[in-house]
């Protein structure tokens, strides 16, 4: 999915299932859910809880309706826009327990690398969004993205790594393999998981970027 610049972002529509909130909260976030495999177990686990789906895709934002329906889950919030832009807009500060990014698009080549997603930028923002001592689950199959996320959790002090890195070892308790990551273990492929906390109220003010969708679209957080 290419970078675009932050105002064209914001031109987007925002889509909302089953509608807009009154109030932006929830317990646990996914970002990038896809056919919501994990989305929907964790859901369907701990109906306790509610759960936030953002998805850029809105072919896969719309698969997904259907999909929760059809197993008359409640527990669900979805969202179809771009992270960059629903974060800093709905989801500011201290909301989450937990938050899931798995699989973004490596964007393997070194010059695409501006267009990966969990830039030192964009996981400020997620920091952001959960509360001390939340916790961020990544995965990946490209080593290379593994690592370069690593560098950029080692720049920010308000996280740490909870545990080493691990290779096909999930680091989340009842965790269930994707559509996808399942065929690729099956294809021989290597997946790389990586836990983070936030250990410390982020008291920093936000990035350009976050302060230029706030301007364009309005304070709603």
């Amino acid at each position: 999915m290419k970078h675009y610049p932050i105002e064209h972002e914001c031109r987007k529509r925002i889509d909302f299932w089953p509608d807009k909130p009154v109030v932006f909260g929830g317990d646990v976030l996914e970002i990038g859910p896809g056919r919501g495999d994990l989305l929907m177990h964790m859901a369907e686990a701990h109906p306790e809880k509610k759960f936030v789906g953002i998805e850029i895709g809105k072919r896969r934002f719309f698969k997904l309706i259907p999909r929760i329906q059809k197993r008359n889950i409640k527990n669900i919030q979805l969202i179809g826009g771009n992270a960059r832009v629903v974060l800093p807009l709905y989801y500011r500060s201290n909301v989450f327990e937990q938050a899931y990014v798995l699989f973004p698009d490596p964007w393997p080549k070194k010059r695409h690398i501006p267009h990966r997603l969990l830039s030192v930028q964009f996981m400020t923002l997620v920091a952001r969004s959960l509360k001390v001592g939340g916790d961020l689950f990544v995965a990946t199959d490209v080593a290379g993205y593994a690592g370069w996320v690593l560098e950029n959790a080692e720049q920010m002090d308000f996280v740490e790594l909870v545990r080493p890195p691990t290779m096909n070892k999930p680091l989340i308790d009842g965790y269930i393999p994707t559509f996808f990551e399942a065929k690729w273990r099956e294809m021989g492929r290597n997946i790389h998981y990586q836990h983070y906390r936030k250990t410390r109220e982020i008291t920093e003010p936000l990035d350009d970027e976050a302060r230029k969708v706030i301007e364009i679209l309005g304070d709603e957080g």
